[in-house]
């Protein structure tokens, strides 16, 4: 039992960070951040938001670096959990 919450303890003191980490994401970041969580592409990104895919890719890699995540998916999968989190009733209280 002790294990469990063990690993609880840090999933969450990791959840914090990487929480926390998204402040340090600039605005255009921001904005592709909330385009991964969307399961956007990086095409469907770079349409939205006039930038080639290039652009796109260099915006991904800062991402993953500021985050400390190791893939795309990580990324978006704390996007849109920052996303579900912020939209909740209990986050505005």
């Amino acid at each position: 039992m002790e294990g469990t919450i063990g690993t609880e303890t840090v999933e969450q003191e990791s959840w914090l960070e990487q929480r926390r980490r998204i402040g340090l994401l600039t605005d255009r970041e921001c904005q592709v951040f909330l385009l991964l969580g969307a399961g956007h592409s990086n095409r469907s990104i770079s349409t939205r938001l006039q930038v080639t895919e290039g652009t796109v890719k260099a915006h991904v890699a800062q991402i993953l670096g500021k985050l400390r995540v190791e893939s795309r998916l990580q990324a978006g999968l704390v996007s849109y959990a920052h996303q579900l989190f912020n939209e909740s009733p209990m986050a505005a209280g």
